[in-house]
């Protein structure tokens, strides 16, 4: 018996040795291409509880959200028809001085009083804000640079009527 299974060892060993192509590859390893490899890469080699491996799939990107655009400043409310001619400014005391083309005397408002329907906020070194009904309004010294006094408007001279 022992023979018997000796030549077919030596059999079984020849066949497979035939079928092997050692030493005959026509390409060097380092040159065929990696689709060769791939059995390598998806059969169980080592363990029975090796599977191929996942392929690669890119996460699907977030959608970008653009924050939506800030609704535009609402324009300045009309500012009162007020010249800014003065301002004080100390620790105890914040007022402005302003005149109007209807009257002759300057009036003085200090910081929370109102006239006309607009309330002294704040006094900045070179321009105050007003608050009213309409909003916020905003003055400053006049650009002009005459030093004249505003006068109130003059009335129209009153014309005989004849006929």
């Amino acid at each position: 018996m022992m023979p018997l299974l000796r030549a077919t060892l030596m059999l079984a060993a020849f066949a497979a040795s035939s079928n092997l192509s050692f030493g005959t590859e026509a390409l060097p390893i380092r040159k065929r291409p990696v689709s060769d490899y791939a059995a390598l890469r998806d059969r169980p080699l080592f363990s029975p509880n090796r599977t191929a491996p996942i392929p690669f799939a890119a996460a699907e990107p977030e959608p970008v959200v653009m924050p939506p655009e800030p609704e535009p400043e609402p324009p300045p409310a009309a500012a009162p028809d007020w010249q800014l001619v003065g301002i004080v400014r100390s620790e105890r005391l914040n007022s402005a001085t302003f005149t109007t083309p209807a009257e002759l005397a300057a009036f003085t408002l200090r910081t929370g009083e109102s006239r006309e329907g607009w309330t002294l906020k704040a006094v900045g070194q070179f321009e105050v804000k007003l608050d009213g009904a309409g909003g916020r309004a905003s003055l400053r010294f006049s650009d002009e640079a005459s030093g004249e006094q505003m006068l109130p408007p003059e009335e129209p001279v009153p014309t005989p009527s004849g006929g």
